[in-house]
């Protein structure tokens, strides 16, 4: 009973001394970062646009940041065979997604970049939980994306 106790009053104790913030929160990223982004033009695949889109619009049209950025980005997404077993059956794939950024400044070139990630995963008898798996990994591979490009621009 009282080890119980204990693990309870110190889990407790940690949990209200911890000092968590969100890092993609819009009071830290107005604090953090020094840049904004005053328009994206997109182009090629919408589904993964629409994903970095969502994910950028914290940085649009802040105020009080004096860098401010134009964006076009055109995108892609590829899925190829990269094995097949012993009847030509495919046995591993690869989803890749490439970003082409063009960043701009005052309608200056200021960088050409692009940003790449790939996975390979296994295929699947369920056609529809391999469908499923391959939007759940286009989602984490935009996600990983979209930290490289706010890397980025903190760089500049």
């Amino acid at each position: 009973m009282k080890i119980n106790k204990i693990t309870i009053i110190l889990t407790l104790f940690l949990l209200f001394n911890c000092d968590y913030k969100p890092i993609y929160s819009t009071k830290s990223i107005e604090k953090n970062k020094n840049f904004t982004i005053n328009s994206i033009v997109f182009s090629g695949e919408n589904k993964i646009n629409k994903k970095l889109q969502n994910n950028l619009t914290n940085y649009l049209n802040l105020k009080s940041k004096k860098i401010k950025y134009n964006l076009i980005i055109d995108s892609s997404s590829i899925r190829k065979i990269s094995s097949r077993d012993k009847k030509g059956s495919p046995e591993r794939y690869v989803i890749i997604i490439r970003f082409n950024i063009d960043f701009l400044q005052n309608d200056k070139l200021v960088s050409n970049e692009k940003f790449e990630k790939s996975y390979e995963y296994k295929n699947m008898s369920n056609k529809y939980d391999l469908k499923v798996y391959e939007e759940n990994v286009r989602n984490n591979l935009v996600d990983n994306i979209y930290e490289d490009i706010i890397r980025y621009l903190n760089l500049l």
